[in-house]
């Protein structure tokens, strides 16, 4: 079970429509919903992480002779999600919305209208299943 957050900016009074965070009991291994901001359309979109990201293996040389399978993990260059460090200031008094290891902070988001981190995560309930 899942939640919603509700952005919105403290100084320009730039709002969307609420975004659903994680997944639930019936779809948590194909949908993990997140905020992400789209640098092509300059929007705060909800986003799913299984399909922002990649998994490749490649062949890495070590010991000259040698080779292993390395996993390397590559993200969509659109979206820039919400818990990467520059999409927030890190005040450590400010709480935070957490699902599966990510962590959202509640203000001081980066506002993609004014270009200032004023942007709250208001709490927009519970998401159901």
């Amino acid at each position: 079970m899942g939640f919603t957050i509700i952005p919105l900016c403290k100084q320009c009074g730039y709002q969307t429509k609420a975004i659903a965070v994680g997944g639930g009991k019936l779809n948590h291994l194909t949908q993990c919903g997140a905020p992400a901001f789209n640098i092509e359309s300059n929007e705060i979109e909800q986003v799913n992480l299984y399909d922002c990201t990649s998994s490749e293996i490649v062949k890495q040389r070590f010991l000259y002779f040698f080779y292993r399978n390395v996993t390397v993990v590559k993200t969509d260059d659109r979206y820039i999600p919400y818990y990467e460090p520059k999409m927030f200031v890190d005040d450590k008094k400010i709480g935070s919305h957490n699902w599966s290891g990510k962590y959202y902070k509640k203000s001081k988001n980066f506002c993609p209208k004014c270009k200032s981190f004023n942007l709250d995560f208001l709490n927009g309930g519970v998401y159901f299943d």
